[in-house]
């Protein structure tokens, strides 16, 4: 009787390590080839996706009493001003910061660089007049660098107006339907396994999240923990495997864009002003794509740019993107 309760133990441990397996892998989707592919089916990389050497991003709060809207497109949305002075309730500033002692000496690179002079930091400072729910954004600029075109999976008539809608599908404007939409972010090469970022704090009772946007335009909050520490510090969190990133059919992968950061008040915060400063947004990714024999084959530019999506991301010149051609 014991060893039945064994082997039925054994068996449901095993069956339940199998599942855990298929749970844990199930985020990767690879696409099968009559060739198989090599040891580089798994390309783990950390690269750097904004180091702030160059722009400042956009920060506001939400008690500016602006309308700050996440896509361009969208109706009622104001344009950012960096130099809005204090309101009653808020005020908020942003700048880059240069110098020797800017960078965070614990990252190898940027320590042991010869020239050390075009190194910067983003600089933030805000202060809330009362306590409560008060949350600051910080996101990239509305600009070209910035930009990413989405190209929809599905066909949608959302976007069409009153006009078109009354109108049959033969008799409507092709233009009227667009198959693609733009966002602002930093664009994922690969399927992304952890976000970091070094945050130099001074003990202030906040907290910091991270905004991911999936290829189906759901976004994700990822949790990076307290501000409240001193000095510079790394802070990380992993990417879950059910933000989808990948399906069964090439190419596999659907890269995710990172949005912006929130900084939240919590229960602890007072009401004293807060600096930060921002380096080193890095991400850990899987890189790998397939590559087979007709995996070239363009039917239009939207195929050719979905196909170099990683290629275009990564900026590595040992893998350059291909020219997509109208």
């Amino acid at each position: 009787m014991n060893m039945k309760k064994l082997i039925l133990g054994s068996s449901a441990i095993a069956i339940a390590t199998a599942s855990f397996i298929g749970l844990a892998f199930a985020e990767k989707k690879h696409v099968n080839t009559s060739n198989g592919s090599d040891l580089s089916t798994s390309e783990l990389r950390a690269i750097t996706l904004e180091s702030w050497d160059e722009t400042a991003w956009e920060v506001f709060t939400d008690k500016d009493g602006i309308n700050y809207t996440t896509y361009p497109s969208a109706e009622g949305g104001e344009k950012y001003n960096p130099d809005l002075p204090p309101t009653a309730q808020a005020m908020r500033s942003v700048k880059l910061i240069e110098g020797s002692y800017s960078y965070p000496r614990d990252v190898k690179y940027l320590d042991n660089a010869q020239d050390k002079s075009k190194y910067k930091v983003l600089g933030i400072k805000f202060q809330f007049t009362y306590p409560g729910n008060n949350e600051v954004t910080i996101r990239p600029t509305r600009e070209d660098k910035y930009k990413i075109v989405r190209y929809r999976d599905f066909i949608t008539e959302n976007d069409v107006d009153r006009n078109e809608a009354k109108k049959t599908p033969d008799q409507r404007d092709p233009k009227a339907t667009p198959n693609s939409y733009d966002i602002y972010g930093l664009e994922f090469p690969g399927l992304g396994k952890a976000l970091s970022v070094w945050v130099c704090a001074r003990g202030a009772e906040y907290d910091l999240e991270g905004w991911i946007e999936d290829y189906k335009g759901d976004t994700h909050i990822l949790k990076f923990g307290s501000l409240n520490f001193v000095g510079w510090r790394p802070m990380t969190v992993k990417i879950p495997s059910f933000i989808p990133q990948s399906r069964a059919t090439y190419p596999a992968t659907r890269s995710a864009v990172f949005k912006q950061f929130k900084i939240r008040s919590n229960p602890k915060s007072t009401g004293d002003p807060v600096i930060l400063f921002f380096d080193e947004l890095r991400l850990l990714t899987d890189t790998f794509e397939v590559h087979f024999d007709g995996a070239n084959l363009d039917f239009d530019k939207a195929d050719c740019d979905q196909k170099n999506r990683i290629e275009k991301a990564l900026q590595d010149p040992t893998r350059p993107a291909r020219e997509c051609k109208e």
